[in-house]
C-alpha cells in the first residue's frame, strides 16, 4: 500500500503571496475540527479565472473541462498548485432564460482558489459538452476516464502533480470510482451520499428504488449546456450532443437487472458488479488513497458509506450529519473538504487525522442533538441489542393504528397472528425522492410501545425478524420504526424492506456490520410456500437518534412503499400474515446505547 502524503509542513513556514510578497501562515487564531477550518493556510488570492477546454482519453473522446485558477489582476497565476476535481454529469449549463449557471461556483469549491488550489470540473462522457456515450452508470470506461483526467491534470504546467478528487451522489461514485484504477498522482477521495455496491442501495432487499434512472435529458435540455471557450459557434456541442442520443436508458437497464448476477445484454455485462465501487474494493486498497466519507441520516445511502468505511484499509474519514441527500445545513463541507484535501495534497499538519475517524450527529424529536466522535462505527460496543416482540394484534385489520404491541417480553398465545390485505394506494403529500418516505401507519399493521419512562437512544442498525405467511410466492415487505410523540405525532427514525422471494440471508463479501445480507441472485429466489410462516430477517438503515421519555417506539409493517419503482400490483392483493406464537414470533431487535 503506498501513501503519498507530502511531509507537514511548518505553520511558520513563509508562503508566496498573490503580489509575490512573503507572508506568514498562522499569523490567525488557528482552528481546525470538523466544518471549521482557518489559520492553518493564509488567503493568497482574493481572484480566480474560468476557463474551459477539450482533453483528451486514450480511446480519443473529448472530454469538455472547466477549470477555475487563481489569479491576480485578471490573469491566471502561472506557479503550480494541487489539483481537486470534480467527475460531473454536466459541468455548466444555461437556464431557460439564457442565463448560465456555473456549478463550479454554486458548489463553493472555487473558494480554495484564494487558497493556491486549482479547481477542475469534467463532464462524463456522454454528458454535458463532452463526446462519447455513456453505457451503462460508473462503467470501467468512466473509471478509465477519471484515470486520464486525473494524470492529465498531473501533468499540466500550472499543477504540482499532487490531485484530489471530490464529488456527491453520483459525483461521489464517480470519485470513489476513480480510486479503483490506480492512478499515480491521485492523493485524496472525498466522496458523499455513494452507493458502495449499488445492489445493496439502488435494489436494497431486492426492492428497486424510485430513483437513479437519471440524466433524461432531451436533446433541447442537452443543448443548453455550456460550450468549451474554442466552441464559438457552439457546432462541437451539437456533435456531442448528437453522440448523447445513445445513452444506456438507465431505466430499461435496471428494469433488465432484477437479481444482483442479472446480465443485460444492452450494456453487455452485468451491471450491478460491474458499477459497483465494492466489486474493487481490492485496487482501492492497493492504492492506498485516503478516503473521507459523508452522508445524512435522512439519506437512503447512509448505511453504504459506513459499510465502505468498515471494508476498507485506506486511511477513512466518516461524516454523518442530520441531513437529506447531499445535504450540509450548518456545517460548512467546503471548510472540511479543505482541511482534507490540506492535510494530503500540501502536508499541512492540521491534525484532521489524529481526530477519531468517526463524526456523528445525535438528533432528537424535540429539535436538539449534538456531534459526537468515535473511533468505530457502531460507536458503542456496549450498546444493548434489545429485542421487542410484536405482540397483541386486536382487529388484525388496517385503517387503524395501534392494532398491536411493542413489548420486550416474549409471545405467550397460541395460534396468534395478525392478517393484512396489501394496500398499494400509499401516498405522501410531497415528493420524498431519496429521504425518507412519510408513516403510513392507516396502511399496515402497527406495533407500539407503552410510553418510555426514560430517554432512550437509538445508535446502530436495527434488525427486523419476522414470521410472516402469505396467500401470494412473492411479493414486498416494509417496515418503519417510529417515534410517537404524546400528541400522536409520528416521526419515522428508520426502515427496512425486503422481497420474500430473496428472503435467504448469505455471508457478505465485504463488512456489513453484523447486519442480515442478502445475495439476491437469479438461484436464490425461492417462491414463499402456500400457508406456511416463514422467518424473514432483515436490518433497518443505521441511525443514532434520541426518544424522549413520555413518547413510544412503534413498528409498522406494510406490504407497499411510495419509494417503489417497480412495483407489481396483484387483485386480488395478497394476504400476509405477521405470526407472534412462541414458536414463531416475530420482533425487532434495537441498538440501545447506554
Amino acid at each position: 500500500m503506498r501513501l503519498k502524503r507530502l511531509t507537514p509542513v511548518l505553520t511558520a513556514l513563509l508562503v508566496t503571496t498573490a503580489a509575490g510578497a512573503p507572508a506568514v501562515a498562522g499569523t490567525h487564531e488557528r482552528v481546525s475540527r470538523p466544518g471549521e477550518y482557518a489559520g492553518y493556510t493564509p488567503v493568497l488570492y482574493d481572484e480566480w479565472v474560468r476557463t474551459s477546454q477539450y482533453l483528451p482519453t486514450r480511446d480519443g473522446t473529448r472530454l469538455a473541462v472547466d477549470l477555475y485558477r487563481p489569479a491576480v489582476d485578471g490573469k491566471a497565476v502561472e506557479r503550480p498548485f494541487p489539483v481537486v476535481w470534480e467527475h460531473q454529469l454536466s459541468r455548466a449549463s444555461r437556464a431557460e432564460d439564457g442565463t448560465v449557471s456555473l456549478r463550479g461556483v454554486t458548489s463553493g469549491m472555487a473558494e480554495l482558489t484564494r487558497y493556491g488550489y486549482t479547481v477542475a470540473f469534467v463532464d462524463r462522457r456522454g454528458n454535458g459538452a463532452s463526446f462519447g456515450t455513456m453505457t451503462g452508470y460508473h462503467s470501467r470506461t468512466e473509471a478509465s476516464d477519471a484515470y486520464d483526467v486525473t494524470e492529465w491534470l498531473a501533468a499540466q504546467s500550472w499543477s504540482d502533480g499532487h490531485v484530489g478528487v471530490f464529488g456527491c451522489s453520483n459525483t461521489g461514485d464517480a470519485a470513489m470510482q476513480a480510486a479503483t484504477v490506480g492512478a499515480p498522482h491521485l492523493e485524496a477521495v472525498f466522496a458523499g451520499n455513494y452507493s458502495f455496491h449499488k445492489y445493496d442501495a439502488f435494489q436494497r432487499g431486492g426492492i428497486r428504488a424510485n430513483w437513479g434512472a437519471g440524466p433524461n435529458r432531451t436533446r433541447e435540455e442537452d443543448l443548453r449546456n455550456l460550450p468549451v471557450d474554442a466552441d464559438g459557434d457552439g457546432s462541437l456541442l451539437r456533435q456531442a450532443v448528437a453522440e448523447h442520443q445513445a445513452n444506456t436508458s438507465l431505466k430499461d437497464m435496471w428494469q433488465a437487472a432484477p437479481y444482483r448476477d442479472s446480465e443485460v445484454a444492452s450494456v453487455g455485462t452485468r451491471p450491478w458488479h460491474e458499477y459497483s465501487v465494492a466489486t474493487y474494493k481490492d485496487a482501492i486498497e492497493r492504492s492506498g488513497v485516503p478516503v473521507y466519507s459523508f452522508d445524512g441520516w435522512d439519506d437512503d445511502f447512509r448505511k453504504e458509506s459506513l459499510v465502505s468505511a468498515a471494508t476498507l484499509s485506506n486511511p477513512h474519514k466518516v461524516l454523518v450529519g442530520p441531513w437529506p441527500h447531499c445535504g450540509s445545513e450548518g456545517f460548512d463541507i467546503v471548510a472540511e473538504r479543505h482541511r482534507f484535501f490540506d492535510y494530503w495534497l500540501k502536508g499541512v499538519d492540521n491534525g484532521i487525522m489524529q481526530e477519531p475517524p468517526v463524526h456523528y450527529y445525535t438528533g432528537s424529536s424535540d429539535g436538539t442533538g449534538q456531534w459526537r466522535d468515535a473511533r468505530q462505527w457502531p460507536p458503542n460496543p456496549r450498546a444493548r441489542q434489545t429485542r421487542y416482540y410484536l405482540d397483541g394484534g386486536s382487529s388484525g385489520t388496517v385503517g387503524s393504528v395501534n392494532d398491536g404491541t411493542l413489548d420486550r417480553s416474549r409471545p405467550r398465545g397460541h395460534g396468534a397472528g395478525d392478517t393484512y390485505r396489501i394496500d398499494y394506494s400509499v401516498s405522501c403529500p410531497e415528493p420524498v425522492g431519496l429521504a425518507q418516505t412519510c408513516p403510513q401507519d392507516e396502511k399496515g399493521l402497527t406495533y407500539t410501545t407503552a410510553p418510555l419512562r426514560d430517554d432512550v437512544e437509538l445508535t446502530g442498525h436495527p434488525e427486523v425478524s419476522l414470521h410472516l405467511s402469505s396467500t401470494a410466492p412473492d411479493g414486498n415487505v416494509f417496515a418503519y420504526l417510529s417515534d410517537v410523540a404524546p400528541d400522536g405525532t409520528v416521526r419515522i427514525l428508520t426502515d427496512g424492506r425486503i422481497r420474500l422471494a430473496l428472503r435467504s440471508t448469505q455471508r457478505a463479501p465485504y463488512d456489513v456490520l453484523g447486519t442480515p445480507w442478502h445475495r439476491g441472485n437469479a438461484g436464490d429466489a425461492e417462491p414463499m410456500p402456500e400457508g406456511r410462516a416463514e422467518r424473514v430477517d432483515f436490518d433497518m438503515l443505521p441511525l443514532s437518534s434520541v426518544v424522549p421519555a413520555g413518547h413510544r417506539l412503534r413498528v409498522t409493517v406494510t406490504g407497499a412503499d411510495v419509494r417503489e419503482s417497480d412495483r407489481t400490483e396483484l387483485s386480488p392483493a395478497p394476504v400476509y400474515t405477521v405470526h407472534r406464537e412462541p414458536a414463531h414470533a416475530s420482533s425487532v431487535t434495537l441498538p440501545i446505547a447506554r
